[in-house]
């Protein structure tokens, strides 16, 4: 009986290789990247007791980064995937991430009809809501001077699933433990909070989304939760009962190749004295030429119960050489008030005003895609 029933397993094996064979197809890699470089003018920058004008040069309209992603076809509309993205600082050739080789994302998985399932390094749901109304991304200024989780959305350790059906996209994320790096100091880069074989809730993350993308409009709104873990956690989040959530939300809407938009982000940080806080924004890209366009936005800041808040201003001017280098112009100005002392652009080192106080961040620069 057993010799027949391997018989017949090997039969079938044997009938469905071939169809299986010619279904799938080869392994494809790509080499990507980008390179930002600018000279930077601050103002007030503070310096002990003392403040001042300060130059620096850093990326500006984006940061460094290089990546590598592949996909193999399996059959069926279904494909192996993977990405390999790393961040770095062209100025000195350093990683900006903390020491991660690939810090920006680093994961595995399927992609197909019923939707995308990877593991590893990757973004968090709450990028894919802000992405649409933020043109000015992970840069050195705009939407970063004000959330330090802007420009790191991303959690180790985790398991992510995205689908579309039509023009909408929904999506949840879970990781085990939501940072595995101490960065040296521990910053928003590294935060210390590894989790896994932990107790339950230590520095677990959880995100989901809700998106939709139009011919002429579209929104988005996401809720994310990253858990605490020990004493040696950054942002004050010493416990896994002390948590730093965001609600995020926002639309657009384009006219004539412009686009516009508006966003909301309600914060909840336990882990600082004033923990909530709304950050509402105005933005808009308008093409001037085929070459010439022009990016602004209108920010605030505003902590709940408290008289601290910043305002910012950005105008940015980008002209392009090709469809892959361009050079840009862009001014950032914050005002403070009562003891925040936010910087206008996060160009490291960051060099911030004193508590209340405005400063002015010009870049010069250029930026190539690959």
């Amino acid at each position: 009986m057993n010799h027949k029933i391997a018989f017949c397993a090997c039969a079938t094996l044997i009938n469905i290789a071939p169809a299986s064979a010619q279904e799938v197809g080869p392994s494809s890699v790509t080499l990507y990247g980008a390179i930002d470089q600018g000279v930077q003018y601050l103002s007030h920058a503070a310096t002990g007791k003392t403040t001042g004008d300060a130059f620096q040069v850093g990326s500006g309209m984006a940061t460094s980064f290089f990546g590598l992603r592949g996909a193999e076809n399996l059959g069926n509309g279904v494909q192996a995937i993977w990405n390999l993205e790393g961040g770095f600082s062209p100025q000195n050739g350093t990683s900006s991430q903390g020491g991660r080789l690939f810090g920006r994302q680093s994961y595995v998985g399927l992609d197909g009809p019923y939707g995308r399932l990877t593991f590893g390094r990757q973004y968090t749901m709450r990028f894919y809501a802000i992405s649409a109304v933020n043109p000015f991304g992970d840069g050195a200024q705009g939407l970063t001077t004000l959330d330090n989780g802007i420009a790191n959305p991303r959690a180790d350790n985790a398991v992510s699933y995205r689908a579309h059906l039509g023009g909408f996209e929904a999506g949840v994320n879970y990781s085990f433990g939501r940072d595995a790096v101490a960065a040296d100091p521990v910053s928003a880069v590294g935060t210390n909070c590894p989790g896994e074989t932990t107790p339950y809730l230590e520095c677990k993350e959880w995100s989901a989304l809700l998106k939709y993308t139009g011919n002429n409009w579209g929104g988005a709104a996401a809720y994310e939760r990253n858990y605490g873990g020990t004493s040696v956690t950054y942002g004050g989040l010493t416990s896994p009962g002390l948590a730093d959530s965001r609600f995020v939300s926002g639309a657009y809407f384009n006219v004539n190749g412009a686009r516009f938009g508006a966003g909301w982000i309600l914060r909840t940080d336990l882990g600082i004295s004033t923990p909530r806080s709304n950050l509402f924004w105005l933005t808009g890209t308008v093409p001037v030429t085929t070459s010439v366009s022009i990016d602004g936005m209108l920010a605030e800041l505003k902590y709940e119960h408290s008289p601290n808040k910043a305002l910012v201003e950005v105008l940015r001017g980008v002209y392009s050489l090709s469809k892959t280098t361009s050079l840009y112009i862009t001014a950032d100005h914050i005002h403070n008030y009562g003891k925040l002392a936010l910087a206008a652009s996060t160009m490291l080192p960051v060099q911030a005003p004193p508590p209340g106080g405005s400063q002015l961040s010009v870049i010069v620069g250029i930026k190539h895609r690959f």
